[in-house]
């Protein structure tokens, strides 16, 4: 019956579009960062949002002991970049060759993401096999007004382009 409720659920899920986003933060060895879908906003007073991450991924205890880090959106010209963080292409280090600057809060931020909140690691609660990221926002910056990457379906797709200005930003790539 469980297993009848879990596929069920990942059936569900697929059918339910949800932005690209890579969370990243400053490491011990170097940056870190991976793909995350599970991302949602939580509060304006105090400023919160929440990402969910796998207890088995490979850089969850770095996120885990992060004082900060940043939650990039992707861009649907960045499908690379999702699958890199995702782990699904390149090498080790997912931030090889990559272009980023770092943030206010030390956390990396990618070049061309259409925005970044940074956030203060607030509180991490157990989600089962995930844990439930808290983290308040301190920096949001909207950097340029290309189409979300979104994934659907088990595959990337976009929007219908909303025009949406950008304001400057103060990261220089």
């Amino acid at each position: 019956m469980e297993g009848d409720i879990q596929a069920g659920l990942k059936h569900a899920m697929r059918v339910y579009p949800q932005g690209v986003t890579v969370v990243t933060a400053g490491g011990r060895g170097g940056p870190v960062g991976l793909t995350v879908s599970s991302f949602t906003s939580v509060s304006l007073n105090p400023p919160l949002v929440l990402v969910s991450i796998a207890k088995s991924s490979g850089v969850y205890e770095e996120l885990k002991g992060a004082q900060a880090y940043a939650v990039n959106f992707l861009a649907d010209d960045q499908k690379i970049v999702s699958d890199r963080f995702a782990g699904r292409t390149g090498g080790k280090d997912r931030f090889e060759g990559m272009k980023f600057a770092r943030g206010a809060t030390g956390s990396p931020v990618i070049a061309g993401a259409r925005a970044v909140l940074e956030c203060k690691a607030w509180k991490v609660y157990d989600g089962g096999d995930h844990s439930l990221f808290v983290g308040e926002v301190v920096v949001a910056k909207t950097f340029n007004s290309k189409r979300p990457l979104v994934y659907y379906s088990q595959q990337y797709t976009t929007t219908e382009h909303m025009e949406y200005p950008a304001p400057p930003s103060d990261i220089v790539w």
